[in-house]
């Protein structure tokens, strides 16, 4: 079998392996959290490496997608790092 690879649910942190690589797959997660786009493992990790003066006040808060969003502007994640 080839590579797989991970993608996390934004919500409980479920994972799932898929035999194709995308930034994201749209499903149903297994533990009933709303319906949404699990994030490639790699690319939520690159998320979380957004310096602390750089996320805004309500990081925390704040749905993975928009998160994504702060660390593009920031230069931590890429188009490339999304193919």
């Amino acid at each position: 079998m080839g590579r797989t690879h991970e993608y996390v649910c934004p919500t409980c942190g479920a994972v799932v392996e898929r035999p194709f690589r995308a930034p994201s797959v749209v499903r149903q997660c297994d533990n009933g959290c709303s319906f949404g786009h699990f994030l490639r493992a790699d690319i939520l990790a690159r998320v979380e490496e957004v310096p602390e003066e750089a996320r805004p006040d309500d990081w925390n808060e704040m749905e993975v997608e928009n998160r994504l969003l702060v660390a593009m502007r920031e230069g931590v994640v890429s188009m490339p790092d999304l193919r």
